[in-house]
């Protein structure tokens, strides 16, 4: 989300009448603010509590985990991700890099997904992978979007059966709750 070699490329710059504050830092907190604000929306749209977005670890888990259904992944998201802002205000270690580099990777996963979830053109999932403030903006806003659910990877979800496999589950769940209301 905030980009990778964000505080070499602003790590010369400070601004003296905020005491010194590092100019990556501000265009961090910039960036996370805005992405937020995109995902109040998202999150609004998918029925889940809006103002998540802007807590620093919920915030991300919550917007991972509406566009795929898989803990884990949501869990390596949120934490990656907080890392990664602490990459990107300068503080530099082998570990948090690769860090911000596993993030790198899981937030194109989840902006593209995003374009899946909510039935948006993939423009727009590029867009919100590589300018995350403006694509997450537009995301959030696009007119058209619907939620249609998060991406499973369980080989048993809904979403990877076939048409007559889905006609033949239905027709069982009907005979079950036929059955039951019977009894």
């Amino acid at each position: 989300m905030f980009g990778l070699g964000l505080s070499n490329a602003y790590a010369g710059f400070t601004l003296d009448w905020l005491g010194g504050t590092q100019a990556s830092f501000l265009v961090a907190l910039f960036t996370r603010a805005i992405v937020g604000f995109g995902w109040f929306f998202l999150f609004r749209r998918a029925g889940k509590t809006p103002y998540y977005a802007f807590i620093p670890f919920l915030g991300p888990y919550t917007a991972f985990r509406i566009v795929w259904d898989d803990f884990s992944m949501s869990f390596v998201f949120a934490t990656t991700t907080f890392i990664a802002f602490v990459d990107a205000i300068g503080v530099t270690n082998s570990v948090i890099h690769a860090c911000a580099i596993i993030n790198f990777v899981l937030w194109w996963l989840m902006a593209l997904l995003t374009s899946l979830a909510f039935q948006v053109n993939m423009f727009v999932g590029f867009l919100y992978g590589g300018i995350s403030w403006l694509g997450s903006l537009l995301m959030g806003l696009w007119p058209s979007a619907s939620y249609k659910g998060p991406w499973s990877s369980d080989p048993e979800a809904d979403q990877n059966l076939s048409a007559k496999e889905l006609k033949k589950r239905r027709k069982k769940a009907a005979k079950a709750a036929k059955a039951a209301k019977a009894k």
